[in-house]
């Protein structure tokens, strides 16, 4: 039974009250990734290209790998 009680205990990880949090984070990074996005086709039109490569960079190196890490870090302490 303790045994039990401790895996319980344990496997709660994150209480759902902060769920909310999370919420809002992912939110604001989808709005991030939209105007990011928007923004490096924009300086791509406007003949900006070594600019847009590298905002898309900045993308891809930061925001992407945010987005990963958080998803990983919710699915082992929320679940």
């Amino acid at each position: 039974i303790l045994m039990i009680k401790l895996k319980d205990i344990l496997n709660e990880g994150i209480p759902s009250r902060f769920e909310g949090y999370f919420d809002n984070v992912n939110d604001n990074v989808a709005r991030l990734e939209k105007n990011l996005k928007q923004l490096i086709f924009d300086l791509g039109k406007e003949g900006l290209r070594k600019e847009s490569l590298e905002v898309a960079g900045l993308y891809k190196k930061y925001i992407m790998e945010f987005k990963v890490k958080l998803k990983k870090f919710e699915k082992k302490n929320r679940d």
